[in-house]
């Protein structure tokens, strides 16, 4: 049995979005992010993760480094992606820094488990009928993307990000 996988970036060409902060309290957006992914995701907890986490309050600036993940999954096919990677510092004394954090969403289309038959079949399936779902599906993550971003923005009253 064979499979196909195709992986679309939802910020293409670009890999993922940046958002930068200097000011006060930067650390507030840790505690909230997980509430903000499942409310605007509309996802569960179980489809919330967070594979690396790194914190230093040892020395001054305090340092965070932490990797989120987070799945939804629009079809039977298709599971979109999203992962935010950021690094932050905090100074104990003036409750002030900065962070940088970059947000990746990634649309996955997976058709397992496929036999000779579907395989042959599979690029008039494409075509036909799945390439339009996909158009929609990619417009959908960029979507989502886009209003996580404006919600840490708002949270901060930043005016601008900074696409790479």
């Amino acid at each position: 049995m064979a499979s196909v996988t195709i992986v679309d970036d939802c910020f293409a060409p670009r890999k993922f979005k940046i958002v930068n902060y200097e000011g006060p309290d930067p650390l507030k957006f840790y505690n909230k992010t997980g509430t903000l992914l499942k409310k605007i995701f509309e996802i569960s907890t179980s489809k919330t993760g967070e594979p690396r986490f790194m914190w230093d309050w040892t020395g001054d600036p305090i340092q965070l480094f932490s990797h989120r993940v987070a799945r939804k999954d629009f079809s039977r096919f298709t599971n979109m992606w999203f992962a935010i990677r950021v690094v932050a510092f905090k100074y104990k004394t003036k409750n002030e820094g900065n962070f940088k954090m970059e947000v990746e969403a990634m649309l996955e289309h997976k058709f397992d488990k496929t036999n000779w038959l579907v395989k042959a079949l599979f690029w008039i399936y494409w075509y036909s009928f799945y390439q339009k779902s996909r158009q929609m599906h990619l417009a959908l993550c960029q979507d989502y993307a886009d209003r996580f971003i404006a919600k840490i923005k708002e949270m901060y009253e930043m005016k601008s990000t900074k696409d790479e």
